[in-house]
């Protein structure tokens, strides 16, 4: 199976939650062999509307390589994912770049208001602006400053924030960081509210577990 493929058993796990019948229970979450390694166990159950019941079926181990970041809540899930675009891997997968600005501004409230909105936008709220913000002074300062340079950013996060800049009279200015290109791309593994950044996902099934 090639890197940049979903492994199989994995996609038959999400085939298989796209049933509004079916439900996924995440079971556990524990370090694997290596450091950088999860191990989850996963479960698919069948929910009864009529008795109002869950019904386990099969039970997988999910293995995550290389985890870079991760938000894990156990119980119950209703949608599982397998994502290789996404704002949250651009931290992982492209190269950060400083975004320099100059212009005057009378009040910066504006801009900061929606500099905050664009990154609920993109980031739900796992990210925000301070991540990548120069911290040398207060934001209203710095963007009343006249010039300076406003973070060190992922590129696609950057060009909308030069954008944003640049609808509020600013001139702006890209330059990326002495960094090397990812050698490795990361993929998300999303279960509503729970997620995993990781390099590869491999899937057995749990034997003697409704096999």
């Amino acid at each position: 199976m090639s890197e940049d493929a979903t492994d199989p058993t994995l996609q038959e796990i999400i085939t298989t939650l796209q049933d509004e019948h079916r439900l996924g229970i995440l079971l556990t979450a524990q370090m694997g062999g290596t450091p950088e390694e999860i191990q989850l166990i996963l479960q698919v159950a069948d929910f009864d509307e009529d008795k109002q019941i869950i019904l386990p079926q099969k039970a997988y181990i999910v293995r995550c390589i290389s985890v870079q970041e991760h938000r894990l809540s156990l119980g119950m899930f209703g949608t599982l994912l397998h994502v290789e675009d996404h704002p949250l891997l651009w931290n992982h997968n492209t190269i950060y770049h400083q975004v320099y600005f100059r212009g005057t501004l009378d009040s910066a409230d504006g801009l900061m208001l929606e500099l905050t909105q664009l990154y609920g936008q993109y980031y739900g709220g796992i990210r925000n602006i301070a991540d990548d913000l120069n911290l040398a002074m207060p934001l209203e300062r710095l963007l009343t400053s006249g010039h300076g340079l406003l973070g060190t950013v992922p590129l696609p996060m950057a060009e909308r924030v030069t954008a944003l800049l640049e609808r509020y009279g600013l001139t702006s200015r890209l330059v990326p960081i002495e960094q090397e290109p990812p050698e490795i791309q990361y993929k998300l593994l999303v279960m509503d509210d729970s997620f995993l950044i990781a390099h590869l996902y491999s899937v057995d099934p749990v034997q003697g577990k409704k096999d």
